[in-house]
Formats: structure tokens, sequence, C-alpha cells
């Protein structure tokens, strides 16, 4: 379970909330920061623009006067006007087709890249991640993320970053035409700030709570689907339905509250900031009676104090909003951020040449969040061109020696070695496409039957594939064409939902036969015969004889059924995570020990991993 579902981990205030936020919004920027620094730039150049239009009118009030008195117009009011034309033309076309230009093309830019990025991370982490984080949570944080990281690129590039760059340069104007004025304008900003920032206090643990629940949500929606056959089995659906209504609910009530509250707080901001607006003008027609200041000036005030009262406004309102896409962001943030578990030490090495020759040195492991370690001085070979078999009591660690050898997960203490080589020293990459692996719950993708056959290699050979499909009895599946009407080509549906667990398996066998096809040294069996018929069960124990005299390969088999386990050349025996006894089929069944009870126990051959 992520931190994020156990605590709120931002207490701070808005402003440095804000910071950090935006500082984990523009390293998910990425090779588009370039582009919204040109943005930025843009954007303050379009807003002196802006400015100076109001200025300019300004000027034109102030030379009224001169006109008046001379009863014609003078050539310094024609270049005046002349000014405004350009600003105003030069303003518009800016922003049309070079800034807005830039932007455009970055964020469609970024909404692509995005996905990909978040893909390449979670793909990255280790399969105990995986185990420990709902999908639909991830999904929902990386989606969610997403979403908001565009809203707050059109928040800043339209709304924040403009208002405040509007707001700047219009403090400096006003300062420069009369200090006084503009102090007096500016002196809501302390109240409104204050108020902006009591808001955050209030609701920022709402707002994480309600993302959490809106997590919760989509990772309950998608499970529910992922299991609907057992949804509907066992008719819970009204029960699905009242868990996710209650989520829904409680989430619709933190929404309505939040937003109601909004209302009040923006009405204080709003009566302080027009209160002021209002005084700033009448003070300045005091100062133009007094002969202190001019008409231009207050015509000034007036033409940039509405568009400064409701950029002020919606200054607050869009950093509201910001806070709160923020969460969603932290949430991404999080996730790109997680530390991968199994990584290269040092120098990623290859090797030219693998003999294959692997050994478990006083290994111990125990689960990420678990105490008890399931394996504890566990020493075990696996010779070149030799199977072993692990047998044991459910829970011993059988699955886990396979992780461990595949390097799902790295050893807490000891280590394996492979020709003598840590493996953690090894590239990952490279020493995993050492294996061919069959679980016992195969994952199936939704394209078509060949596909997932060569997946490993999706260039494999058609002579390979056909080899693959030979070797794992796929040939007697497609010939029922009432199922697979296109064959190899048939679409298989979403987790192989068309196919039997049988059919998977030895979608799973042909898989892994593709990749021993392609340089696979170790063939790894989780369980991969638990889901056959007593037929398909022949022919791939044909296949692991051709397997075994064609190839230069080891296998590792888990396995309950005596048919598999007794062709191994060593069977090890798996008992409170050590290795009990060790042995082929007949040397223990003569010891009478461990091994030979859990045969008669499970008559035969029903040893259950």
């Amino acid at each position: 379970m992520s931190e994020w579902d156990d605590q709120f981990k931002y207490k701070d205030h808005g402003v440095s909330f804000f910071i950090k936020g935006m500082k984990n919004f523009w390293e998910l920027l990425g090779k588009e920061q370039r582009a919204m620094k040109q943005v930025l730039f843009w954007m303050t150049v379009t807003q002196g623009f802006a400015i100076a239009f109001p200025y300019l009118l300004k000027l034109v009030f102030d030379e009224l006067p001169t006109i008046l008195e001379s009863g014609s117009v003078t050539s310094y009011l024609v270049y005046v006007v002349l000014a405004m034309f350009v600003v105003k033309t030069l303003g518009i076309f800016i922003t049309l087709f070079v800034k807005e230009t830039i932007f455009i093309k970055s964020v469609i830019r970024l909404e692509n890249v995005w996905p990909v990025m978040a893909q390449k991370k979670l793909l990255s982490l280790s399969f105990g991640y995986h185990e420990r984080e709902n999908t639909g949570k991830k999904v929902a944080k990386i989606d969610k993320g997403i979403e908001k990281m565009v809203d707050m690129c059109v928040d800043l590039s339209w709304s924040l970053l403009p208002q405040l760059a509007y707001l700047l340069i219009n403090i400096i104007f006003m300062i420069v035409i009369d200090w006084r004025l503009g102090l007096l304008f500016f002196l809501p900003f302390i109240p409104a700030v204050w108020l902006n920032k009591r808001f955050y206090e209030r609701f920022s643990e709402d707002w994480e709570r309600w993302e959490a629940k809106r997590e919760e949500s989509t990772g309950h929606f998608v499970q529910s689907l992922l299991n609907v056959k057992t949804v509907q089995d066992y008719v819970q659906e009204d029960r699905e339905q009242d868990r996710l209504q209650t989520i829904r609910t409680d989430m619709e009530v933190l929404d309505i509250d939040i937003h109601m509250m909004e209302r009040y707080y923006f009405l204080g901001i709003r009566l302080i900031l027009n209160l002021f607006f209002l005084a700033t003008i009448v003070l300045g027609i005091y100062f133009v009676l007094q002969g202190t200041s001019t008409v231009g000036t207050i015509v000034f005030i007036i033409a940039t104090g509405n568009v400064t009262i409701q950029s002020i406004s919606e200054m607050f309102h869009t950093y509201t909003r910001m806070l709160r896409k923020l969460v969603s962001v932290n949430r991404m943030k999080e996730i790109m951020d997680a530390e991968m578990d199994i990584t290269s030490f040092g120098e990623e090495q290859t090797l030219d040449e693998v003999v294959g020759a692997i050994k478990f040195q006083d290994v111990k492991f125990t689960y990420p969040g678990k105490e008890a370690p399931v394996l504890q001085d566990f020493n075990l070979d696996l010779e070149p061109r030799k199977m072993i078999a692990l047998v044991g009591r459910s829970g011993e660690g059988k699955t886990t020696v396979a992780k461990l050898l595949c390097r799902v997960y790295d050893v807490t203490d000891g280590q394996i070695t492979l020709d003598g080589q840590d493996i953690k020293d090894l590239d990952l990459s490279w020493y995993r496409r050492q294996f061919a692996i069959v679980q016992q719950d195969v994952d199936i993708f939704d394209t078509t039957l060949e596909a997932n056959i060569a997946y490993p290699y999706p260039d494999a050979t058609p002579e390979q594939i056909d080899e693959a499909v030979r070797a794992s009895y796929i040939y007697s599946m497609i010939e029922k064409k009432d199922r697979f009407p296109d064959g190899l080509k048939t679409q298989v549906g979403e987790r192989g939902i068309r196919l039997s667990g049988g059919e998977r398996q030895r979608v799973g066998i042909a898989r892994a036969y593709i990749a021993l096809l392609n340089g696979a040294k170790v063939l790894v069996l989780d369980e991969a015969t638990s889901s056959l018929d007593s037929e398909t069960e022949v022919a791939i124990q044909s296949m692991l004889n051709t397997i075994r005299s064609k190839m230069d390969i080891a296998i590792v088999a888990i396995a309950h059924r005596l048919s598999t386990i007794r062709k191994a050349d060593m069977i090890y025996v798996i008992n409170d995570g050590q290795v009990a006894e060790a042995g082929d089929h007949d040397r223990l069944l003569s010891r009478n020990g461990l091994y030979s009870r859990l045969v008669e126990l499970q008559k035969l051959g029903e040893i259950r991993g």
C-alpha cells in the first residue's frame, strides 16, 4: 500500500506546497521545458503590450487640454494613436501565432509523452511493487495526474502567469505614474493573500482525502470488471455497486462542502479588492482637483483597475484550483520517483558464453514489508543441461526460489551466481533473457493467438512458431473451428478470456519454447502442467524429452505431478525455508523421509505446491 493511502504528506502551507508541487510539475515537463520558457517569454511580452495600451490612452487624455487650447490635432497625438494601433495589432499577432502556437504544440506532445513515460516507469518497477499496489489505483494516479498536468499547462499559460505578469507590470506603471495611488491600490493584496492561505489550510486535507477516495473508487471499479466472472458467479453485483456508491457518496459530500465554503472565501477577497479599487479612484479624483495628478492618470487607473481586480480574483481562483490539481501531480510524481528495487550493481556486465551453472549460496530472503524470512541459509545447485524439481508443502518457498532465480526479487542476504558471477552484477535485461518461464497463471494479451505465442520474440520465424505450436500441442486446439475460426490469427480477448486454463498454459509453454529457440538457457516450469488434461500432459512430457535431447538447456520444475517430478536429475525438498532433502526420485523414496511422506500423502503425484 502506498504511503499516500496511509497518511497525508503535505501539511505545509499553501505557498510552500505550491512551490514543491510546481517543482515536481516542472521536472515532469522534461524536454518541453524549453518550449514552456519560450511561452513564458512571449506571454510577458503580450502582457506588456496589454499594459502599454491603457498607458497610451492616458497620454491621449493628458494631451486633450493642449488640443482644446490650440483647436487642432497635434502630431504627438497622431503618433500616440498610431502606437496604440501597433501595440494592439502586435499583441494579437504574437498571442495567436507565436505564444499559443508554441504552447499548443508543446501540450499536444506532452499529452502523448506522459503516458509513455508512465508506462516505461511502471514496467521498470519490480513485480514486488506491482503486487503491493492496486492496479486500478495506479491507473487512476497516472490518468488523473496527466489530466491535471494538462489543465495546469492551460492554467499557467492562459490564467495565472498572464495575470501575474499583468499585475507586476501594472504595479511598475502605477508607481511610476503616481506612487501614492499605486500603493493604495495594491495594499489589499496582503489581506487577500492571508485569506487564500487560510482557505488552503482549511481544505488541504479534504482535497487529499478526496483524491485518495477517487483512487479507491477507480481501483474498486477496475477490480470488479477484472473479476466480473466471479462477481456474476456469486451474484454479487449489488454488493459491488453498493461499495462503489458508498465511496462516491463520500466524495460527493467532501466536494460539495469544499465548493460551498469557497464562495465565502472568494466573497471576502473580492469585497476587499473592490473596496480598495473604489478608494483609489476617489483619492485620484481628489488629487486631480488638488492639481497634483492628471485626468489621464485616473483614466489609466480605471482602464487597468477593472482588469486588475478581475485578474487578481481569477488569479486566486486559479491558484486555488492549481493547489488542488497539484495533489494529483504529486501523487503521480510519487510513482515516477518510485525506486527500482531490482537494479544492476556496479558496471553492468554480460557473459560472452553462458555455460548455465547456477548456485544459491547461503541465500536469505524476506518479502518487502514482512519480518519472517521465507528462505534462510538456502543452498542449491543447478548444473548445465540438468533438470531439477522443487517440491514441498504450500508456502515453503518453492515459487520464491523461482522468482529469485529469475531476479523478480533480489536476495536479502547471500548470493546467486551464474557461472561464478553474482547475478546482481549482470545486466538485468540480458540476464532475464537467459530464462524461459511458464507460470501456473499465464498472462494473455488482448491480441491474436499467434502474437501471444511470439510475444518474447515478435520477429520469430514462421518455422519457429510452427515448432512451438506443435511442441505445446496447440494444433489440437485450433482444430476446433467453432472456437478458433481464424486459427492462429484468432483474437483471444482481454486476459485471454476466450481460452480455458489449460489452453492458456499451452500458450505459455509455446511462448517459452520460442524463447528457448532464441537463446534462453534455463526453462522454468512453475506448476506449468497443473491445468492440463492427461492427453495434453503426455504431449508436454514428450516435449520436455525433446527439449532435453535437442537443446543445451537446464530445467527447473515446480510441479505436483509425479510424471514431471520423477524425471528430474535432482529433486530438492524444501521445508522451513531450507533444503531438507536432495536426490533423485528413487533415492529419496528409499530414504522414507519427507519426500516419501509427501508422495504418500498426496497419493503419488498430487503434491500441491
